[in-house]
């Protein structure tokens, strides 16, 4: 049965990706309905991640003391409702309500499911099983692209998040029917949770860790969630945005596949974690200074690069894990996360401050100006990766 939850866990997890990237494919559509600026619609589209990230202690507080059945099935009814609530908006503050209970309800599955990986496949089998449920999570950033955008298309935008919340009310009954009851630990007490927070925010070896884990999360996501549908469309003319951010999510898919086997074969978390970070900068620095002129077969390349680095976040999580004593790895995970949604809503934010900012630029010119921010990101991220200790195999 342990097989049976993670898979289930995974498609979860999948789902929260759809429901966190579902943004970038309705500016258009809502913009044209609700009248939204450049800045409103990335402080919109990055709600999601600002309720993600302020979920993340309280959540791992629930995986580690409630469980991941309890913990995952109650949070995916909170997503289902505010798909329900996105779709019926009738103002903008509806559809702010939406992102923010969509975030919370997504917010648990991550470390829920990490929980739940260190809990029954322990040892060697843990690493490689990280990168298989992000190559399964992933798989929601592709639908939240072109099928996305399809059903939008041939049915409405309402219509389209009415059955997303359909579909997290049915993975929260799936949970609570197959998930096990007994995945819980030591009862919640603020003085054990001050104490372990204290505890990993004493650990040195994890900061330079969430600062490379930030870049690899926050610049794609912005990209990928937000700005890349706008970007293809505004600045190359192209109507196959969609498409092309599909390109950077199939990256991600074999990136995080990729970096885990490599960090097995080195016996090495920081020696792929700061080859990853390094082409992951350059990636990102050939496409805001590039990506608007070059050819379109390379810009295919250029994006599989982004989404391929940034497929080193797998070793962050593992490395959350070994930094840490077992009974905190729900804590561990969700401190990172928090540092690595911290970034990516305010970098979905400052990009659309950004492009309001450059109106009266020309538009490549305005988008490259606002993408300076995360390709200086991703350039932190690899200092940090520079200075991050190395933990492979510890327990």
């Amino acid at each position: 049965m342990r097989w049976v939850g993670w898979i289930l866990l995974s498609l979860s997890f999948q789902v929260a990706y759809l429901v966190r990237l579902s943004a970038g494919v309705l500016r258009d559509v809502l913009t044209a309905e609700f009248a939204l600026s450049a800045s409103s619609f990335g402080l919109m589209s990055s709600m999601v991640f600002y309720s993600y990230m302020a979920m993340q202690i309280p959540v791992g507080i629930l995986a580690d003391t409630k469980g991941v059945r309890s913990t995952v099935g109650w949070e995916m009814m909170v997503a289902a409702l505010g798909a329900v609530l996105f779709a019926a908006a009738s103002s903008v503050p509806m559809l702010f309500l939406g992102r923010v209970l969509m975030g919370i309800g997504v917010a648990g599955v991550f470390v829920c499911t990490m929980r739940f990986l260190a809990n029954q496949f322990e040892g060697g089998i843990f690493g490689p099983l990280s990168g298989i449920t992000s190559f399964i999570g992933n798989a929601g950033a592709i639908v939240a692209q072109t099928p996305l955008a399809l059903l939008v298309a041939s049915t409405s935008w309402r219509t389209a998040f009415f059955i997303i919340g359909g579909l997290c009310f049915a993975l929260a009954v799936s949970c609570f029917l197959i998930l096990p009851k007994g995945e819980r630990g030591a009862p919640f007490s603020f003085d054990a949770l001050f104490e372990g927070i204290g505890d990993i925010m004493r650990n040195r070896g994890l900061y330079p860790v969430a600062v490379a884990y930030l870049g690899s999360s926050a610049c794609p996501l912005a990209l990928t969630g937000t700005w890349g549908v706008s970007w293809f469309s505004q600045v190359r003319g192209s109507e196959d945005g969609p498409l092309a951010v599909t390109v950077i999510a199939v990256g991600i898919m074999f990136g995080t596949m990729a970096a885990g086997r490599l960090s097995d074969r080195m016996k090495s978390r920081r020696k792929p974690l700061r080859l990853f970070s390094g082409l992951h900068a350059l990636s990102w620095g050939a496409f805001t200074f590039f990506g608007a002129t070059v050819p379109s077969s390379v810009l295919g390349v250029l994006l599989f690069c982004l989404g391929f680095f940034s497929g080193f976040l797998v070793i962050h999580w593992s490395m959350g894990k070994e930094l840490n004593p077992p009974s905190r790895t729900g804590l561990a995970i969700s401190v990172l996360n928090t540092f690595a949604f911290l970034g990516v809503a305010l970098l979905t934010s400052l990009i659309g401050v950004l492009l309001d900012a450059g109106a009266g630029l020309p538009i490549a010119q305005a988008y490259r100006n606002a993408f300076l921010l995360p390709f200086g990101v991703a350039v932190a991220a690899f200092v940090a990766a520079l200075a991050a200790p190395e933990t492979y195999g510890r327990r």
